[in-house]
């Protein structure tokens, strides 16, 4: 690169810096790394703060630090395995480093009598307070060079140092005018990207870290929250516009749904009518439909989706409906045989079916006799053909990334209308920022003959009593779901399903409980499932694999263990797995003797309200937005800098900003939105 030559960092692969080889290059890529922008694009996601010297008296379990002290001793040890093991003294006190993968200079570094400057996470180790592969540097006469170093989300091959470093020679580049980091944005009032891109990464050391996280702020942490959001609106307004254009089958036929509507033992719900009735009019305007069917758990989304169903089947086209596991899967296979009756239209497909099986239901699907195919990822496998795809449904859409929807959205001869299912409540807040331009449809209000669940919490200490409650209820014809976080026994005080196992072994009889977790083969899981819904078992000892697709009418009782490790959204969705049915409900939360604070707050907020939206505006309150919604999975951006609470001003400057681009020719969009969220062009033509 000629010192005289400004390049498009864009446009530079990252090999041009200085020790990036074809193999670090590789070890990039695995991270999104290809370019120099790429690189620079690569932020932190935190911050480690070496600005305070501690003594090492001072220090405190699982708290970060740095130190300076002296090496006292340093041994090499291979029991239990192999180890370098490094004894650190200051005036105050000593702490020791323990090494497992080191080279064999590290011993020469460490040598007795050296002084070093140590960074790490304290931990209550055997022979004291210790540290494990703690950053280090010898110094020499005490010197304390105070830093803010950034975090950054890693692979195998790449260390913070290494990354660190290569980040220093693209910022020197950009400082030096030999590269540039186009900026996309209309005129603005807030900081150049340039030098908002280089504070981010090396922070003033006398400025505060909170300032530079998301919510902080900082004006590069603004500046570049500010054209994450632009890109994120852009790239949904995008779509919106493309559709227009794209032509997609109409269907107004709704004889079939009101066949089924006319069958249902129950009436449909104002918002359910709603939604239904918004749907249809997207399947009937002649350009591919993109919308978000979302609601609370049980609030009867299934049914709406199969009603739109209905109206691609009355054309004699077909329906792909992905579920993201084979027990959600069998869940719908069931009820839409139940609605669209068992004559081999309703198909359900998933890898777990044997091999001259599947290839008959490949063939059924292909001819066109198979209108409704339900199933897991094998709905878009290689081997699978469509007639005619015309309407695609993605239940519990989080759990799928772009391409996989892409995959199947490929199957279909045209653009195929596509609706998406989420039992996640979004707040309208959040709903309006991050799904600019996405169609929305919300069922708010749950079914009238729904009983109310009693959510209580209680501590490890009372167990004899729950069980003494448990034992009651089941003998009174109750069934329960008993969830913990782990299939085996663990160090980390979390109950794990083999140590619940051994406690209800002493209270229960075998043929009252039946367990279930994830590594199960799903004929297994299937079957035991059966066995629960058909009350030949009263107790379900479940990891949480039984959060989506279970519906037992007559399992009343949910316990959780260990809730004050669960999310809200998770513990919101658990309970959602009991009070279908015409019994009283209960969901016990069971929690340490000594919650943390903000623990308390969450179990707080479960017990006093059943209202998903009310669960998902407070969830994000106290987490913040970053992946509340599980975004990262969906092409929907898990945001770095933009805070959905603390950034008004940049909303209404990014709304401007949006609408300005979004006029722009298409290729000048394209940029800004593959810059930060290149997933979302595939989502583009899905």
């Amino acid at each position: 690169m000629s010192s005289d030559q400004k390049v498009d960092a864009s446009s530079l692969l990252v090999t041009t810096i200085k020790g990036v080889g074809e193999k670090l290059s590789q070890s990039l890529l695995r991270l999104g790394i290809k370019t120099v922008e790429d690189l620079l694009f690569h932020f932190p996601i935190g911050y480690q703060d070496k600005t305070k010297l501690k003594k090492i008296a001072e220090l405190v379990p699982e708290e970060d630090f740095v130190i300076q002290g002296v090496v006292e001793k340093v041994s090499q040890t291979f029991v239990p395995r192999k180890m370098l093991l490094v004894k650190l003294k200051d005036g105050t006190g000593h702490i020791y480093i323990r090494f497992f993968y080191y080279f064999p200079g590290l011993r020469n570094i460490f040598k007795e009598g050296s002084e070093l400057q140590v960074s790490g996470t304290g931990r209550l180790g055997r022979y004291g307070l210790e540290t494990i592969h703690p950053e280090y540097e010898v110094i020499k006469n005490n010197e304390f060079k105070p830093q803010i170093l950034p975090k950054y989300p890693l692979t195998k091959g790449i260390t913070h140092q290494k990354l660190r470093k290569l980040m220093v020679e693209a910022m020197n580049l950009v400082k030096e005018n030999k590269i540039e980091i186009f900026d996309y944005l209309p005129k603005h009032e807030f900081n150049s990207l340039n030098q908002s891109i280089i504070d981010i990464h090396s922070p003033n050391p006398n400025s505060n870290i909170e300032d530079y996280l998301i919510g902080g702020e900082s004006p590069a942490r603004k500046r570049i929250g500010l054209e994450e959001i632009v890109a994120n609106k852009i790239s949904y307004l995008s779509i919106k516009e493309q559709n227009k254009n794209r032509i997609a089958d109409k269907f107004e036929d709704d004889s079939l749904a009101k066949k089924i509507l006319s069958d249902l033992p129950f009436e449909l719900t104002s918002d359910q009518k709603s939604a239904y009735n918004e749907i249809c009019k997207d399947i009937t305007v002649g350009s591919p439909m993109l919308r978000l069917l979302q609601g609370d758990v049980g609030s009867g989304k299934t049914i709406v989706a199969a009603l739109i169903a209905a109206h691609v089947v009355a054309n004699g086209k077909q329906v792909a409906i992905l579920a993201p596991t084979t027990i959600l899967a069998n869940q719908h296979f069931q009820n839409f045989v139940n609605w669209f009756g068992n004559d081999g239209q309703v198909e359900l497909l998933t890898s777990k079916i044997p091999a001259k099986e599947r290839r008959a239901k490949y063939e059924k699907i292909l001819s066109g006799q198979a209108k409704i195919i339900i199933g897991t990822h094998a709905v878009f496998q290689e081997d699978v053909s469509y007639d005619n795809l015309s309407l695609v449904i993605y239940d519990e859409q989080h759990r799928f990334g772009v391409s996989q929807r892409l995959k199947l959205k490929e199957k279909a001869d045209n653009y195929p209308h596509q609706l998406l299912l989420s039992a996640t409540p979004i707040p309208r807040t959040m709903a309006m920022s991050v799904l600019s331009g996405l169609d929305i449809s919300t069922i708010r209000s749950l079914p009238p003959n729904r009983i109310p669940i009693v959510t209580t919490t209680l501590p490890n200490n009372r167990r004899d009593a729950l069980i003494s409650r448990i034992k009651s209820a089941i003998s009174d014809n109750s069934q329960v779901y008993w969830v913990c976080p782990l299939i085996d026994e663990s160090e980390s005080g979390l109950t794990g399903i083999e140590d619940l196992e051994k406690i209800l072994s002493q209270e229960f009889n075998k043929n009252e409980y039946d367990i279930i977790h994830g590594k199960m083969k799903d004929g297994d899981k299937q079957k035991i499932l059966e066995d629960f819904k058909n009350k030949k078992t009263k107790i379900l000892l479940a990891t949480t694999v039984i959060e989506v697709g279970i519906d037992v009418p007559d399992a009343n009782i949910m316990v959780i263990e260990n809730s004050e490790r669960f999310g809200l959204a998770q513990l919101h969705q658990l309970r959602g797995r009991v009070g279908r049915g015409t019994k009283d409900s209960f969901c016990i939360l069971m929690h340490s003797d000594d919650p943390t604070g903000l623990a308390e707050q969450r179990l707080k907020i479960i017990t006093e309200t059943s209202d998903g939206f009310v669960i998902a505006e407070e969830d994000l309150k106290l987490r913040g937005p970053g992946d509340i919604l599980g975004l990262s999975q969906t092409g929907l951006p898990s945001f770095t800098f933009f805070d959905l609470l603390a950034n008004k001003e940049l909303q209404k400057e990014a709304d401007r900003l949006a609408n300005e681009i979004v006029k722009m020719p298409a290729e000048q969009q394209r940029r800004i939105v593959e810059r930060w969220f290149p997933a979302h062009l595939e989502l583009s033509d899905v």
